[in-house]
């Protein structure tokens, strides 16, 4: 009796009558650096959790992990919040402690802590802490507080010399002294989003880095200080939380991107270079008569091709026949470079007309009615 031979598909290798090779596990075949490597994209919790299971030889694959992802619910007013953060504590420290690498790249912690909570407020300055080293690149920190106290950043944090990016949100608190060591030669992103906060210590962070290119700020402040925007920038996001004026240095020659968010018209105190900015958001108001500081930013931003504008002056400009911005007392230069133009304004103003006749090759514009200031 003739063996009867199977009709194999193109490119599909011959059966050796175990299942070897049509059956054969693919991911088995990759090496343990490119499977890290997707797992380093993983939440911590999943990464070790999911490769137990497929496999009793990726049983310890985490243990070789330089990124970690670690995030825990939090709950403010839930009555289960402190025994829920013991659980989310003792998975970390076993994690941390169990690692075979000591180096590690990249820490995304997310949590919350409470100041009256010794052991949830030393937890997590530890975590941080054992992240802080020669190759950390990588840190983003969201700490979160139902009492509203910030979260003490540990200062080794702002001397990490191969720091690439930090992002800190939430309750974190950075108060910093002109005598300290904080030096972070290689970061290129920070991002600010925590509250209230001391602007003469954001302006020492900021002189501290320089090479940044992406700078992102949020935050409310109880004192008039003097902010100075690193002349290194290519993106520039800056969003005032409270009515508390600051005073902007802006000199960045090779700034491409510009958000300016609830500023008032006395922020843009010194405006320098800012001939290469392509894309910006004005989000503007004034309680003040005077609007120059303004006038100065705009004509700074002469080369620009696409603004969103949004104003908001003083009630008795609105209400009379004064115009917001008077262009033609100022001899405002064109928009040379302007192809996209909104407006956000809360009522019609004469000074519409002067702004159209200095953007000669304007392609779309976009008017907004906006009444009432969200």
């Amino acid at each position: 009796m003739k063996e009867s031979s199977k009709r194999r598909k193109p490119g599909e290798e011959e059966d050796d009558g175990q299942g070897s090779n049509t059956n054969k596990d693919r991911l088995s075949s990759l090496p343990d650096s490119l499977l890290c490597h997707i797992l380093s994209f993983l939440p911590t919790k999943t990464s070790v959790c999911t490769m137990s299971l497929v496999s009793h030889r990726y049983l310890h694959l985490w243990k070789h992990l330089q990124d970690f992802d670690f995030y825990d619910v939090y709950y403010p007013d839930s009555d289960e919040e402190a025994e829920n953060f013991k659980d989310f504590a003792i998975f970390v420290n076993a994690v941390l402690s169990m690692r075979s690498t000591r180096d590690i790249r990249k820490m995304r912690l997310s949590c919350g802590q409470s100041q009256l909570d010794s052991f949830a407020e030393r937890s997590v300055d530890t975590w941080i802490r054992t992240a802080v080293g020669a190759h950390l690149e990588d840190l983003h920190l969201a700490l979160f507080s139902s009492e509203g106290e910030g979260f003490k950043l540990p200062l080794p944090v702002l001397s990490c010399t191969n720091l690439l990016s930090i992002s800190l949100c939430g309750e974190i608190f950075v108060e910093l002294e002109q005598s300290w060591h904080v030096c972070l030669p290689s970061l290129k992103t920070l991002q600010l989003e925590i509250g209230n906060v001391d602007v003469n210590s954001v302006d020492i962070l900021l002189s501290a880095c320089p090479i940044l290119e992406t700078l992102e700020l949020s935050f409310s402040t109880e004192s008039l200080a003097k902010l100075r925007v690193p002349s290194s920038l290519k993106s520039f996001k800056f969003t005032i939380e409270n009515d508390t004026e600051v005073c902007l240095e802006i000199d960045t020659p090779g700034l491409k991107y510009l958000s300016l968010t609830n500023i008032t018209f006395g922020n843009a105190t010194s405006i320098g270079n800012l001939h290469n900015v392509e894309e910006a958001y004005l989000d503007a108001s004034s309680e003040s008569e005077s609007v120059d500081p303004l006038l100065t930013l705009l004509q700074a931003l002469s080369g620009i091709k696409r603004l969103v504008f949004r104003c908001y002056a003083a009630k008795r400009r609105l209400l009379g026949t004064e115009p917001i911005i008077d262009f033609p007392k100022m001899h405002f230069s064109e928009f040379r470079c302007l192809l996209h133009l909104e407006l956000i304004l809360p009522t019609f103003d004469p000074f519409l007309y002067d702004v159209l006749q200095k953007c000669p090759i304007l392609q779309a514009l976009i008017i907004h009615n906006d009444k009432v200031r969200k």
